[in-house]
């Protein structure tokens, strides 16, 4: 006997009415909803945090490649705006005009100091580098010859530097560790710049960096009496010789 079509059972939705007839969800549709969601949250924000490490890190590199890059312009355009210009020191000692020792101190006149204010001063800038506690510094004198209480202005060029080293190639196209070559006691302090200057630095970040600079001023920027005649180097021509200068070389003409 077939049971009447009202009295057959029925599929049981997983939404259950209420006392008003109402239906809703289920705690274990609630719970599979918020699993789920749980689980997108956490994928969404996983790639939102490695986006934003690497955001930080792009701009961690790229502060450090401008520090970098100034580093550079600043050394280049000291050392090219080297003057042959003797200056004295805080003792009266008259040094020359590039001066430097195998312990990283690097001291100068450079030229070009630009003076927009027309202030009462010179041209040229005596200025020095040296290494202190992973921080390569910047010093420079407000005057030439300096007195006991002349003081510099000292800025940090580069940080993070562990190892740095100085090499002057002479005119034998050599390097040396320090310049002048002579003893301390021996120098003299009408000795002529070297040709070229090399920084070799060992950075925590970027391994190894190598810089070379030409020196700004060869020797046909020397004066050397009457006439504006110039002379190769020390001692290369005689007063009887006529004197001649020579062109900076370039940088392939001095890479060891």
């Amino acid at each position: 006997m077939k049971r009447p079509f009202h009295s057959r059972p029925r599929w049981r939705s997983l939404r259950t009415a209420g006392p008003h007839g109402q239906t809703g969800f289920t705690l274990l549709e609630l719970v599979v909803v918020l699993a789920i969601f749980a689980i997108f949250s956490l994928m969404a924000y996983g790639g939102l945090d490695s986006v934003l490490k690497t955001r930080r890190q792009v701009e961690v590199a790229q502060d450090r490649l401008a520090q970098l890059q100034k580093g550079y312009l600043r050394l280049r355009n000291d050392l090219q705006q080297v003057r042959f210009r003797p200056a004295r020191d805080g003792f009266g000692d008259l040094q020359p005009a590039l001066r430097a020792s195998d312990a990283g101190y690097l001291e100068f006149t450079r030229g070009g100091w630009t003076n927009p204010l027309y202030l009462p001063r010179a041209g040229m800038e005596r200025v020095a580098y040296r290494f202190e506690d992973g921080e390569l510094i910047r010093m420079s004198w407000r005057v030439l010859d300096q007195a006991q209480d002349s003081k510099p202005v000292e800025t940090v060029l580069l940080d993070g530097i562990e190892e740095i080293a100085w090499q002057y190639l002479d005119d034998k196209r050599e390097w040396q560790d320090r310049w002048p070559i002579e003893a301390p006691d021996q120098i003299d302090a009408e000795v002529w710049p070297p040709l070229a200057v090399e920084v070799s630095m060992k950075t925590q970040d970027l391994g190894d960096l190598r810089f070379l600079f030409p020196i700004g001023v060869q020797y046909a920027d020397v004066s050397q009496g009457p006439g504006d005649i110039t002379c190769p180097g020390p001692g290369a021509c005689p007063d009887s010789e006529p004197r001649t200068p020579i062109a900076t070389p370039a940088p392939e003409d001095i890479v060891p």
